[in-house]
């Protein structure tokens, strides 16, 4: 284990894209972890079978990079995405990989990229547009987020009986208002259906409880024995959550934020729906409406009647089993590191 490979994540979302490939690695390598978001903390300190040292990143200085990296002294720099800190990027001289690249555009993107010796991009389409930038190395290996560890299911103590559960996860402002329309129609439809849902930024949860007047309602982390609504404000669930669904909702795609990670509902055998803007996920979504997986929702109306529909065995959808495609991305990703190495 002479080897430390640093890897940088924003937040749980990035490190949990992240944690198959860790897990490849961790016994081989000294895994140094290092997050921006404070509110990941907590999650990432349980979660330290994946790396042997996590730290927030330092101050976006060019003397604390460079600090940093003379203090853990790794032989590779991994990011995840999108973290273009200029002084990280700047100032350290270790050779610099971007992991589950996707191209947006403009000109601070082309500037940074150009920082890397290697990117390894999403999809063809996003491979392009990081070559047009004359980009050192660009090679396409597909989108982590399709890789799944196996994994023991959580004992989340939720009581299923002989309810419904709808779960919409990691919404956002403007989509719970929307939510709750749909779902206070299919509660006269079916009295016996539940709503979990999971707010993007957990912060918001009391807002949302604000939002279901009239309806049982409860925080998880208060949880009660009777309610219609459960609002998921722990993190680090939201996964073992859509294995109860009947059928799932999946956030940042009714309003212009690009979209989360669909395929989690659909790992666990789930119709999933969606809004129109999954920019950010559009392989996804065209993977799972070719496979007839998926489902595309624009607003409360659409949402009722697609739902509606699925519970009563009106509309049809398939299980996908996208272990296939998740090995394929997994050999192709662990093998191009290995070649970096």
């Amino acid at each position: 284990m002479d080897k430390t490979l640093w890897f940088h994540t924003a937040s749980v979302g990035e490190f949990n894209t992240i944690k198959p490939i860790l897990r490849e690695l961790v016994n081989g390598y000294r895994i140094v972890l290092t997050y921006f978001s404070p509110r990941a903390r907590d999650y990432l300190q349980k979660q330290s079978v994946y790396y042997h040292l996590l730290e927030r990143l330092p101050l976006d200085t060019p003397l604390t990079v460079a600090l940093f990296e003379r203090r853990i002294r790794p032989h590779i720099l991994f990011i995840v995405e999108r973290e273009f800190w200029p002084s990280l990027l700047l100032f350290t001289r270790v050779r610099k990989v971007l992991l589950n690249a996707y191209a947006k555009g403009g000109i601070y993107e082309r500037l940074m990229s150009k920082r890397f010796d290697l990117i390894i991009a999403r999809s063809e389409m996003d491979r392009e547009r990081f070559e047009s930038y004359r980009c050192k190395k660009v090679i396409t290996c597909g989108n982590l987020k399709f890789l799944f560890e196996k994994r023991e299911a959580k004992e989340l103590n939720i009581e299923k009986g002989d309810f419904r559960f709808f779960v919409a996860g990691s919404t956002h402002r403007g989509e719970d208002e929307i939510l709750l329309k749909a779902f206070r129609k299919l509660k006269s439809y079916f009295p016996e259906i539940k709503l979990l849902i999971a707010p993007r930024h957990i912060s918001r949860a009391k807002e949302i409880q604000q939002m279901a007047s009239g309806l049982r309602c409860s925080l998880r982390s208060y949880q009660g024995k009777d309610w219609d609504i459960l609002i998921i404000d722990t993190l680090g669930e939201l996964f073992d959550m859509y294995a109860l669904a009947d059928v799932a909702f999946v956030g940042g795609t009714l309003l212009p934020v690009g979209g989360h990670n669909l395929l989690e509902p659909a790992y666990h055998g789930k119709p999933v729906l969606f809004g129109p803007f999954t920019e950010k996920v559009r392989d996804m979504a065209e993977y799972l409406l070719q496979k007839g997986a998926g489902f595309l929702v624009r607003n409360e109306n659409d949402i009722f009647i697609v739902v509606k529909e699925l519970l009563t065995g009106k509309r049809r959808f398939n299980k996908t089993n996208i272990n296939e495609e998740s090995e394929r991305i997994r050999s192709c990703y662990l093998d191009s590191i290995r070649n970096v190495l």
